[in-house]
């Protein structure tokens, strides 16, 4: 019998994910481990919008800041300025920001597999002479790829929080673990709670949506058994298949 997979990945990340698996003949399951909320207070990222023309540009890395900007920025209304240069970080931010801008700066797939969207946004940002300042609308709980790398090149960049996270609790990771014969998981802070909330021994194979992600499972002792070449679906199946038949059970 076909191992269950578990995708763990929040709601909205990855649609269709579980429906490609269950084509190929692999059950499959959805246990969100992360969930998303709006800010506390909107008036950072408004104030930002008011004064869109002094940047040089917009970094987006998550679809979940370029939905939350293209809300915030149709509130309001024609007469605006029209947006700087925007660049996202994979194709799923640049799918988000379909039907509000004619053209979106990326890096490409092979960069952003190597080193992770918010690496490799930087580096192509670098490379393309961007001078900033730079508007990064992002969650509260972020990777410092992106920021860290800009300044270091000179860079101002201006942090602005759209959305928070909400991490479930260690219980919900051992339950949706303990159903999987293989996990997949896409965020490192999701990576990291299920380091901590399951044991060696007891822990299914695992697929890791990145290497920045794949990075935050090893740094907690759980080495993935596969690494998906970028955040598509295509991509992680691929990660999936690698692995059945090649695991009977979890590791020793």
């Amino acid at each position: 019998m076909p191992p269950t997979v578990v995708v763990t990945a929040s709601a909205g990340t990855l649609p269709g994910l579980v429906d490609a698996l269950r084509r190929i003949s692999l059950p499959s399951e959805k246990h969100p481990l992360l969930t998303f909320v709006p800010p506390l207070d909107w008036r950072p990222l408004d104030q930002a919008l008011d004064a869109v023309a002094r940047y040089d540009a917009i970094a987006l890395t998550s679809p979940r800041a370029a939905r939350a900007l293209g809300e915030r920025w149709q509130i309001r209304g024609d007469g605006q300025p029209a947006f700087p240069p925007v660049w996202a970080g994979g194709p799923g931010t640049v799918t988000a920001l379909a039907g509000l801008l004619p053209e979106v700066h990326s890096p490409s797939a092979k960069d952003v597999g190597q080193w992770g969207s918010g690496a490799a946004l930087a580096a192509a940002m670098l490379e393309a002479g961007v001078r900033g300042p730079v508007l990064f609308p992002c969650g509260e709980v972020r990777r410092e790829e992106l920021t860290v790398r800009l300044r270091h090149g000179g860079i101002e960049v201006d942090e602005i929080v759209c959305y928070c996270s909400v991490l479930a609790g260690e219980p919900a990771a051992r339950a949706a673990a303990e159903r999987a014969g293989i996990l997949v998981v896409a965020s490192p802070s999701v990576a990291d709670l299920l380091a901590r909330a399951c044991p060696p021994g007891v822990r299914p194979a695992l697929v890791a949506v990145g290497p920045t992600t794949a990075a935050a499972a090893r740094a907690g002792g759980w080495s993935p058994d596969a690494v998906a070449s970028g955040p598509t679906v295509d991509a992680v199946v691929t990660a999936v298949q690698s692995l059945v038949g090649e695991r009977k059970g979890p590791p020793e």
